[in-house]
Order: C-alpha cells, then structure tokens, then sequence
C-alpha cells in the first residue's frame, strides 16, 4: 500500500507519476503496477490513484505484457480525467504527462492514420515554435 506521509510508492508498482493539486500544492500520486498473467492465460496491469479524495483502483486487460501494460497506462488516464484542470504534472494546469492512448480496436489503417495526423501536427507545431523564435532574435 501507499505511506500516505510519505506518499512513497509501494513496492509492486513498476511506475510512478506525482501530479500536484493546482490550488493546494497537495501531490496526488499515480502507480502503475508490473502486468501480471493470469491462471486463464489474460494478462492484467493495476493501477492506484491517490490523493484526490478517495484512492482508485483499476485493471486493465489486455492480449500479453505490453498490451495490459499500456491500457493500464490510458485507464489511470481516463480515471484522472474529471480532476484534470486541478491537476499540474510540469506546473502547466491541466497537464497529466500521460498522452492519450491511440485505440488499435478500429484496426492498423485507422490507427495510422492517427499517427500521421498527430506527426503532422507535432512538426507543423515545431515550425512555427523555430519560426517564432527565428522572428524575435535581434538582426546583426
């Protein structure tokens, strides 16, 4: 379990995430436990969240390791989601650390699709950050 003192992990957890109440500075902390293979062959990833209220825990299932592994990683995402705004991880408001997972159950095709757009977007943005900073550099 978790020291609530301390706010220190406990020992299952493989992943850790602090996140801070914007209006208190109080950490809420996030574990993500080692996917586990149960006796029926499915493979299970736990998560804790505690410090905003009452502590959460979920599962998450998935077809081996990895696969549990990052829908436990969404799922703790998804639970966070209704406290976000409240929430700093880099003192931004609002900002988890934690992307949204880009769902596979559509197929490869569409999932591609996705990550071309969000490759699109994420140079499009390095551009225009270059391009700004280009713009405010003195002239020599």
């Amino acid at each position: 379990m978790i020291n609530q003192k301390s706010m220190k992990p406990t020992p299952r957890a493989i992943a850790t995430r602090q996140l801070t109440l914007v209006a208190s500075g109080r950490p809420v902390l996030v574990e993500i436990d080692a996917p586990e293979q149960r006796t029926d062959g499915e493979w299970t990833c736990t998560y804790r969240i505690s410090g905003i209220g009452r502590s959460r825990t979920g599962r998450a299932a998935g077809d081996d390791a990895l696969h549990a592994l990052l829908l436990g990683c969404a799922a703790a995402r998804r639970a966070l989601e209704p406290f976000a705004a409240g929430l700093t991880w880099n003192g931004e408001p609002g900002e988890l650390g934690m992307p949204e997972l880009i769902p596979d159950y559509f197929g490869g095709e569409f999932r591609r699709r996705v990550e071309q757009l969000v490759r699109t977007e994420t140079e499009r943005e390095a551009r225009r950050l270059k391009d700004a900073t280009l713009a405010t550099r003195p002239t020599s």
